[in-house]
C-alpha cells in the first residue's frame, strides 16, 4: 500500500512540474511577443498602455492560468500568444 502511494505521489509531482514548466514557457513566450508588439506600436507612433500587472501577481497568473489564456486567445485571435497586434 505504501509503494502505491509513493508511485501516485511521484506521478502527481511529475504532472505538477510539467504543468508549471509549460506555464513558465507560456509566460516567457507571451512576454516576448508582447514586447515585439509594443515596439511595433511605438514605432508607428501609437499609444502603448503601461504594464500594470508586470509584478509577481501577473507572473503567478500567467503560470497558473495558462490553459485558460491559451484557449481564450486561440478562440478569439487564432493564436495562443495574443497581443494587441493580433486583433
Amino acid at each position: 500500500m505504501d509503494t502505491r502511494r509513493t508511485v501516485i505521489l511521484k506521478i502527481v509531482l511529475v504532472a505538477f512540474t510539467l504543468y508549471l514548466a509549460l506555464g513558465l514557457s507560456f509566460h516567457f513566450q507571451w512576454s516576448a511577443e508582447l514586447a515585439k508588439c509594443h515596439a511595433i506600436l511605438r514605432q508607428q507612433g501609437e499609444f502603448v498602455e503601461p504594464e500594470i500587472f508586470n509584478t509577481g501577481v501577473g507572473f503567478l497568473f500567467d503560470v497558473t492560468f495558462w490553459p485558460i489564456y491559451v484557449l481564450a486567445n486561440t478562440y478569439h485571435d487564432g493564436t495562443p500568444f495574443a497581443t494587441p497586434c493580433t486583433h
